[in-house]
């Protein structure tokens, strides 16, 4: 709580509130007044959205898995009238997955899309927060990619990848399935897609810079008839954990209206839906992103 409390007296207008995972209504005062609840943690029992749902206020999540958005769902669909629920458990939020479908603009057809993130081994992110990303390896050992537009599991040495740096370097890497995987299937149709992680040295640190974010997105495809190649990157200065938090704000923001766009009505959404990629693009260069994109 006093970590909480400092985060609200910062911000301003807030305040900080113990909840209770394990408990109906997180734990809450009835009286609480309450628009929206955002998830940033697993919520393993799905009290938060059952919650917002209750209320009818909007629901965001960034902490459930691929591999558990099931039970996600099923809630949805049995009280689908009553609140918008967003699952924006893609890998920092959605910006990487932003950054392709903007580059994607430019194509006409696209064959790959290909993802690669380097996650700083200084960045600094909580202790949480790799206990998250050890607990969907553990419980999901097999990673989703698209290839020739089929559902592929992949695992071992076929999980193995390589990234293109922002500096050049080519590095070992590992197949790993956030859900930015199935929404690029669904946005652009292309029958391979791949999103590699990797924890090293970031280029930023190697400048003699901060710990950054990093992430490439190279797309092959057609555009006016000839085949044609992009490359986009983003390098955030702040890291992943911070690139997470203003993505997550972001989503949040735009599913209450706050983007110039009305509020979602009740309905089961991702982040890709309520958002322009331009403005959202344009929200993290407000914030310190440094955006690339060139093409072939």
């Amino acid at each position: 709580m006093t970590t909480a409390g400092e985060i609200a007296a910062q911000a301003g207008n807030a305040e900080a509130v113990a909840i209770d995972l394990d408990k109906p209504r997180l734990g809450l005062d009835e009286g609480l007044a309450v628009a929206a609840v955002a998830m940033l943690a697993p919520d393993i029992g799905l009290r938060g959205l059952s919650y917002a749902q209750d209320l009818g206020v909007p629901y965001l999540s960034i902490g459930n898995g691929l591999i558990e958005v099931g039970a996600e769902m099923a809630l949805f669909t049995y009280r689908a009238t009553a609140a918008p629920i967003v699952l924006a458990s893609h890998w920092s939020a959605g910006a990487p997955l932003f950054l392709a479908l903007n580059a994607a603009k430019n194509f006409e057809s696209i064959h790959a899309i290909r993802i690669g993130f380097l996650l700083d081994e200084k960045d600094p992110a909580g202790r949480s927060s790799y206990e998250d990303m050890d607990r969907l390896h553990e419980a999901s050992p097999a990673f989703l990619v698209f290839e020739n537009g089929r559902r592929v599991w992949l695992a071992g040495d076929s999980a193995k990848g390589t990234i293109n740096t922002i500096d050049g370097r080519t590095l070992d890497a590992n197949a790993y399935s956030p859900f930015d995987i199935i929404g690029l299937f669904a946005a652009t149709g292309a029958p391979n897609i791949r999103f590699d992680l990797v924890t090293s040295e970031s280029s930023s640190r190697r400048r003699g810079g901060e710990a950054a974010a990093e992430v490439v997105v190279e797309i092959e495809g057609k555009a006016n008839g000839l085949a044609k190649h992009s490359r986009s990157t983003l390098e955030f200065k702040h890291g992943q954990a911070s690139l997470t938090g203003l993505s997550a704000v972001l989503s949040l923001s735009a599913v209450l209206g706050l983007n110039g766009r009305s509020p979602a009505r009740p309905g089961l959404y991702l982040p890709e839906l309520l958002s322009d990629t331009g403005w959202f693009l344009d929200q993290l260069r407000e914030s310190g992103a440094t955006i690339l994109e060139e093409s072939d």
